[in-house]
This record gives structure tokens, sequence and C-alpha cells, in this order.
């Protein structure tokens, strides 16, 4: 490499470097600023859609532990008790940042997945690739594809309704709820008694591996090396592909679904760049998710160890100060 590339490479990790910057303070307060967004109608930097969704499933959410908790408490009436207490009990499921994120992402991945059902023909539910494997002759596989196709078409139902089941959450959100659900009732003996009784009717129910973002995890880990081809979001659908590329660069799957917005632009050309996608397959992943988006100049000569210390932090110089 000459030194008039050694300038164009060392310009274009700045630039990068500077927007992944960009991007990671947007990341890093977005619970902060959703929790702020929902409290004051401040919809500035959220669309309507999205907090408004977010509100939706957080009370969708206090309306379901509600049930549970007027049962526990041997309420006659436990729907319309339950619904006393939404508000309340919404407005503190969304003060916990581990819930709110999460809410967030879940709301980003459902925009994506209406997005390109409407300009790319991708069933929300069955893919091509989910299709290709629930008639494949491995049988752990096929089972995992089944499994999931009715997981993401229930979700599909509830995503339409505003909704969440709270059997649907990673272990770690549901353990954020369940403990949100105790400070609720906190000094009071009965009600903390009924609380206790609530969560482990709660916990009974709960299996995370039959989780629909669990199982799509397991399918990628089933296919090995052949998860390279869930890298194709017309491909695999939306939550395949999130979760093979969570599972490519190592990232939180709620970041990687973070990352398909337009405020992190960067940080989805990184992992794909990360996750060993050539030029011509992330140009192709950007014209999917992004058709009005193009790819900054000299990106192509970027490499994936570039990218994957990019992302991870480790390059250093210049500091994005200007």
């Amino acid at each position: 490499m000459d030194m008039g590339e050694v300038e164009k490479a060392t310009g274009l990790q700045s630039v990068m470097r500077v927007e992944l910057k960009r991007g990671d303070r947007v990341l890093s307060a977005r619970g902060v600023v959703l929790r702020q967004l929902i409290a004051t109608e401040d919809r500035s930097m959220f669309s309507d859609a999205i907090v408004a969704r977010v509100r939706a499933m957080a009370e969708d959410m206090a309306r379901q532990v509600g049930f549970f908790l007027a049962q526990a408490a041997g309420e006659t009436d436990p729907r319309a008790w339950a619904n006393s207490i939404t508000e309340p009990l919404s407005g503190a499921l969304i003060d916990e940042p581990v819930i709110v994120d999460h809410l967030h992402s879940v709301a980003l991945e459902w925009q994506l997945t209406e997005s390109m059902q409407r300009r790319a023909g991708v069933d929300p539910s069955l893919s091509p690739l989910l299709q290709a494997l629930i008639g494949a002759d491995d049988p752990t596989s096929s089972a995992l594809a089944m499994d999931l196709l009715t997981s993401q078409a229930a979700f599909a139902r509830h995503q339409q309704r505003m909704s969440l089941p709270i059997n649907e959450l990673p272990a770690e959100v549901l353990f954020s709820l369940l403990e949100t659900l105790r400070h609720a009732v906190a000094g009071d003996p009965a009600f903390e008694a009924h609380a206790r009784t609530a969560e482990h009717t709660i916990r009974q129910g709960y299996d995370e591996s039959q989780c629909r973002i669990s199982l799509a995890n397991r399918l990628v880990a089933a296919l090995g090396a052949g998860a390279f081809a869930a890298l194709s979001i017309t491909h695999a659908g939306v939550p395949v592909f999130l979760s093979a590329l969570a599972a490519a660069t190592g990232d939180p799957r709620d970041t990687v679904a973070v990352s398909t917005s337009e405020s992190q632009l960067a940080r989805l050309a990184l992992s794909l760049r990360a996750a060993g996608l050539s030029n011509n397959e992330i140009e192709r992943e950007f014209y999917a998710i992004h058709p009005d988006i193009t790819l900054p100049d000299g990106f192509g000569r970027m490499q994936g160890n570039d990218a994957r210390a990019l992302l991870t932090g480790q390059v250093s110089g210049d500091d994005g100060r200007g």
C-alpha cells in the first residue's frame, strides 16, 4: 500500500470513527431520552409511531402483571382491577432502563419488519430461509424453523395490537419487570405477599428457550457455517437476520436491532463488514434496509478487522472532536 492509499484508509477510519461515536451517543442515551419523551410528550428525536408503540407495550405489560397480582389478591374482577393500576405500573416499567431499552428495540424491529414487507415483499413471518428449513432433512433446523414461524406469527399479531406478552421477554428483562413489581408494592405486607404469589405464577409459565428471540438465536446457532446465508435480510427475514448479525459481531441483539435505524448507519455498515460480508453484499443489505443511503467513498477498502476494532473502540488516534 503506497502513502496515498494509507492516507485514504486513515481518513476513512476517521470519518467512520466520528460517525460511530455520534451514533454511540444516541445509542447510550436512548433509554433516558425515550423515558423523558414519553413523560413529556416531546417527540423531536423519536417518531410518534415508535413512542406510541413503546408506551402501548409498557401499558399492555402492566395490565398483564396487574392481572396476575389481582388474581393473587383474590379480586372478583381481575381485569378491571388490573386496568385500574395500569397507568402507574406502566410508568414504573418505563422508568427501568432495561425494560424501556428492550421495548424500543422491539418497536424498531417491528418498524423494520413492516418496512421490509412494504418495500421488498418480505413476509413478516415466513421468509424464504424459514420456508426452506421447514422442508429440510435436518430435523433440528426444521423443528426450530417451524417453532420460530409460529412464534413470529404470534409476534406479528401482537404487534398489530401494539402488545407484547411478558412470557416473550428475555430473562433479564423479565427479571427487571418482576423487580419493578416488588418495588411497586413495597411497604404493604399484604400486597408484598400477593406480589410473591404473582411472581411465582409468572415464573412457572415462563420458558426462555421458547421465546421468539431465543428461537431465532438457536436457529442461527443450529445453522453453523450455513448461518452466513442468514445475513441477507430479504432471504432470512428480519428476526433471523438480526440474530445472525448479532452472532457474527458479538453485539447484543437489541443493539443490532437499533443499528438498523437511520441514526446508526455507521454501526450497521461496520457490523456488516465485521460479519464478513463483501462490498456487494453490504451494498445489497444497505439497499434493502436504507434504499436512499449510499456508503461513504472508500468504505470498500475497509477490512473486517478494522471494522471490528472501530466497533469495540480499539482503534486509537483521532478522537472525533472537531
